[in-house]
């Protein structure tokens, strides 16, 4: 499929683990608008030296004076996440995950496609089976203000594209990871420090863990394919892989023992049935194990630098 290029595209939460590398790989062949709060001053270095012309604007706080004329894509990816309070304030959480999506929605209603990041804590647990995109919505345990967060804003984002005919791709993320953060770099970095690893009992904890880079290619596919109504699609890893498994492989290469301890209040599993990504997105093309490998390749850089989302 054809890249992108030489279109206008806002990327909000362009300091993420996700939208910091994609801001910097588009705006290699198109006019990158970055909007974040850019609390980490060395991500905003990072992304205006990549040529990304900043909006440094909280979410709600955005009205029509802070977005571009002529946009052609928009790929909304800002968010309070569960790391970053969305369980404390069930009020902040609604309103810039489901209310703010809303407004740059009607403020953006002529682009050629808008991508609304959303999450796999969307369905509701099916046991030891890989989530398709038609199984029922439900409440992830241990953060289900955010997964609420983002039900409603998916039914937002489903009738605004309809309501004013905006092309739109609904992307159900599951596991982004990479050298800066996400579940399996913070699992092997417990590795690393020799703590132990919890798991949600009743059998293997799979994942399909995805990998930065594979993510940002998919992300900008998604962006080209956007409809009316809204592409719904997990956006996983190719590969599934367990958390025992991948933390693993991380303990062999780091040459340490990995222990895990059950516990109720561990995430319950969620991995993503691919088929309908790989149709329409196409395939990842880093493997766990090489993502792992590089993850640890790379730990100190974790050690040294932030990853600020906003």
């Amino acid at each position: 499929m054809e890249a992108l290029e030489g279109q206008r595209i806002l990327i909000t939460g362009a300091t993420g683990l996700l939208g910091a590398p994609l801001t910097t790989y588009l705006a290699q062949s198109n006019e990158v608008h970055a909007l974040a709060r850019f609390s980490d001053p060395r991500v905003r270095d990072e992304l205006e030296s990549a040529g990304a012309h900043l909006i440094p604007i909280d979410l709600r706080s955005v009205d029509r004076s802070h977005i571009p004329e002529g946009l052609d894509y928009v790929i909304h990816a800002g968010a309070v996440l569960p790391s970053k309070g969305a369980e404390h304030s069930r009020s902040d959480t609604f309103e810039i995950n489901v209310q703010a999506t809303g407004r740059l929605m009607r403020l953006t209603p002529d682009v050629k496609g808008f991508v609304y990041c959303s999450s796999g804590s969307v369905y509701a647990y099916q046991g030891q089976r890989p989530m398709r995109e038609d199984d029922p919505y439900g409440l992830h345990n241990n953060i289900p203000t955010y997964a609420a967060s983002k039900i409603a804003a998916e039914s937002l984002v489903e009738f605004l594209s309809r309501d004013q005919g905006t092309p739109t791709t609904i992307i159900r993320i599951f596991t982004v990871y990479g050298p800066t953060g996400g579940t399996v770099t913070s699992r092997i970095d417990l590795v690393a420090e020799g703590k132990e690893i919890a798991l949600f009992p009743g059998g293997p904890n799979q994942q399909t863990p995805m990998y930065v880079d594979d993510a940002v290619e998919l992300a900008e596919r998604a962006a080209m394919l956007a409809t009316v109504p809204p592409l719904v699609v997990n956006f996983a890893g190719s590969e599934t892989a367990s958390v025992q498994e991948y933390t693993k492989m991380g303990a062999d290469i780091l040459g340490v023992d990995v222990t895990y301890r059950e516990s109720d209040t561990a995430y319950y599993p969620i991995w993503a049935d691919v088929e309908k990504m790989h149709a329409t997105l196409g395939h990842c093309r880093v493997g766990v194990a090489e993502g792992v490998r590089r993850i640890i390749e790379q730990r100190a850089l974790r050690q040294t630098t932030s990853n600020i989302p906003g």
